[in-house]
């Protein structure tokens, strides 16, 4: 029998006529939220830190452009495969009209989705608010220890100790998880989308390119994602289906090889060769870097070409390095996090 971790469906208050103001110090104020630094830059908008005036308390908001956001809504229904009917999420779109009189339908499925997931490893959103000009906002838990390594094609890092690196790869383990068990893979997995709380906590983010499939059946055709990062099956021009979890644990496990090398599996000066080494090279081991041997054993099983091969999750959470060769596993799949 399977058994399924319920998910607490979280309130999430929606504000329809929020209003921005300027403080004394000519500080932006939306609604109860003194806007401070921006910390974070999108395609669609910004991430600026913010304060409550009342309690204190920080949060991380996202500011969205509603004209690109209909420009984008725009072309994904022109884009939208016949006789499905289904938004970006796999949930129905109640008016998908681009000039909807109600812009938050335009970030519905994102909202939808972090209503249904409550775990200590996903990002937790608690407010959405329209200004009713040309703005959107959604307030999230401030991460404040920022992204989990900052790391590209053209910038290498310092790697983390196997110890920390297995820490963090453990509670990546946990959130991912717990979204597959919820019909949803992120499809977008990379450190820039792994933040850290204040206590080190670390935090799934930026659901944008997600997609919510039917239960058992995670297959799918769209690519999304970070080239970088996408898996080999995904490189393929003219493909089928694939399966959306095994494509996020190859993700993964380009991640995990960052956390341990501090530098991309793959590194090539234009996508084109970049998808050609992601499905053909294999990886190495950078000189000098003398890894935890079980650490290699899991990345080779992670970054497997074949998605049919690939190790899937339930193996995942058991493997000896993930559990250091026993002596720690990892928390029941069942329990209430």
């Amino acid at each position: 029998m399977t058994h399924r971790r319920e998910s607490s469906v979280h309130e999430v208050k929606e504000t329809l006529d929020a209003t921005v103001t300027e403080t004394k110090e000519g500080e932006r104020c939306l609604n109860n939220y003194i806007l401070k630094d921006v910390i974070g830059q999108g395609a669609y908008g910004t991430v600026t830190l913010a304060i409550d005036k009342y309690t204190g308390e920080k949060f991380a908001i996202k500011e969205f452009s509603k004209a690109r956001l209909r420009k984008k809504t725009k072309s994904n229904v022109f884009r939208r495969p016949r006789g499905r009917g289904r938004g970006r999420f796999g949930r129905a779109i109640e008016n998908p009209d681009p000039s909807s009189s109600d812009p938050l339908l335009l970030i519905r499925g994102e909202v939808a989705v972090l209503k249904k997931l409550s775990h200590q490893n996903v990002v937790k959103l608690f407010e959405v608010l329209d200004d009713e000009q040309d703005s959107l906002y959604m307030v999230f838990e401030i991460c404040e220890k920022g992204v989990l390594m900052d790391i590209s094609i053209q910038k290498a890092t310092t790697p983390f100790p196997n110890e920390v690196a297995r820490r963090y790869f453990r509670q990546m383990i946990l959130g991912f998880e717990y979204l597959h068990e919820h019909d949803i893979v992120h499809r977008d997995i990379k450190p820039d989308n792994l933040l850290l709380s204040a206590e080190g906590v670390l935090k799934i983010v930026d659901f944008g390119v997600s997609e919510m499939f039917t239960q058992g059946n995670d297959k799918m055709k769209k690519s999304a994602g970070s080239p970088a990062f996408m898996a080999p099956e995904l490189c393929v021009a003219n493909r089928g289906e694939i399966s959306g979890k095994a494509a996020d644990i190859w993700s993964m496990g380009v991640t995990l090889y960052c956390l341990i090398f501090g530098r991309l599996p793959f590194v090539k000066d234009n996508v084109v060769d970049l998808f050609e080494s992601i499905k053909n090279d294999d990886i190495t081991i950078p000189e000098g870097s003398n890894p935890d041997p079980d650490v290699v054993d899991l990345l080779h099983k992670v970054l497997e070409k074949n998605p049919e091969e690939r190790i899937i999750m339930a193996e995942l959470r058991k493997h000896p390095w993930v559990t250091n060769r026993g002596s720690d596993p990892l928390i029941s799949t069942f329990a209430i996090l």
